[in-house]
């Protein structure tokens, strides 16, 4: 077999210097073979060498001066391997097409729940004229956020585009790395502006079929518009906004079990959070603002998914 390959482009001979073994690569490919099987790109094994403490010091003991130039002797010397062994399917049929529908149900539930959270979050709060005028304002945003949610998959369907294309044209892990940090805020910032758009466009709606009494005409449309959600509303439209796009990456980056349980824990919280205010365990003040149940359960989630989706991109094996 070929010698080992320097950070200069030298060739090493079979024996090397400095007292090393005949082929100190060899070790790392037994090692780590099964992910340079399955690799699709140097990135990837150069990520799994980084997270495994390969710094620069210990590559040298593989006569590398980097931990790229490593990985990509590592992927040109380990034959891929896709199917990773998998039994073929039986008649063209696919094993595993039950379980996927299985997935895809409770993924649609859970997303269901999620866009539920505006209504089911408000019942139980104002009461009197003041709370009919907070469900009608919830539905309304209940249909905005569902017509927003084709701007959700478009951007996750983005993210990773825009991932297998910094796969082909990066040369280092550091500059796949720099290249996506901008990536995930613009898709999330994208949607969001479509969010804001079927909202105001959906409360319009709503204000020239039943405009609140004594506020026709006083201000004009947009204002109406405007103020038809409070302040807490429109907070609580924005964090159920990050919550469905953060989730939508996700899967779409190969992290669907964490974005299933993101959506099913923000559809816990929000329903507890209501069971206990119902019960009169919460403080009645802020409890019964329309959106603040809401805000609390889907800006919770998002809080801890935004970060693990940003790291998640950071790994090239999330695009393939």
């Amino acid at each position: 077999m070929a010698g080992a390959r320097t950070g200069a482009g030298a060739e090493v001979g079979p024996r090397g210097a400095a007292g090393l073994g005949a082929d100190p690569v060899r070790e790392l490919m037994a090692e780590h073979r099964e992910l340079c099987e399955r690799a699709t790109h140097p990135l990837e094994i150069a990520a799994l060498l980084e997270e495994a403490g390969l710094g620069s010091t210990a590559v040298g003991r593989y006569r590398h001066a980097d931990v790229f130039s490593l990985a990509e002797e590592l992927f040109a010397r380990v034959p891929r391997r896709p199917s990773a062994g998998a039994p073929p399917p039986a008649l063209g049929q696919d094993p595993s097409a039950p379980r996927s529908r299985w997935h895809r149900g409770r993924a649609g539930a859970a997303l269901l729940g999620a866009l539920l959270l505006p209504l089911v979050t408000v019942l139980g709060g104002p009461s009197g004229p003041s709370g009919q005028a907070a469900v009608g304002t919830a539905v309304a945003l209940v249909l905005a956020a569902w017509a927003a949610g084709g701007a959700a998959e478009r951007a996750a369907r983005w993210v990773r585009h825009a991932g297998r294309i910094q796969l082909r044209t990066a040369g280092t892990l550091a500059q796949f790395r720099a290249r996506m940090r901008p990536v995930l805020p613009v898709a999330l910032g994208l949607h969001l502006a479509v969010l804001a758009l079927t909202s105001l466009t959906a409360l319009a709606v709503l204000t020239a079929v039943a405009p609140r009494p004594g506020r026709a005409g006083a201000g004009g449309l947009l204002d109406e518009v405007v103020q038809r959600a409070g302040p807490t509303q429109w907070v609580a439209q924005a964090a159920l906004g990050l919550l469905i796009a953060v989730a939508a990456v996700l899967r779409r980056c190969g992290r669907a079990g964490a974005a299933l349980v993101g959506l099913l824990a923000a559809d816990g919280l929000g329903a507890g959070l209501s069971v206990l205010r119902s019960c009169g365990l919460l403080p009645t003040g802020w409890a019964a603002v329309p959106g603040a149940l809401t805000a609390l359960a889907a800006g919770a989630v998002a809080a801890v998914l935004l970060p693990y989706a940003w790291v998640a991109l950071g790994h090239p094996r999330a695009h393939r």
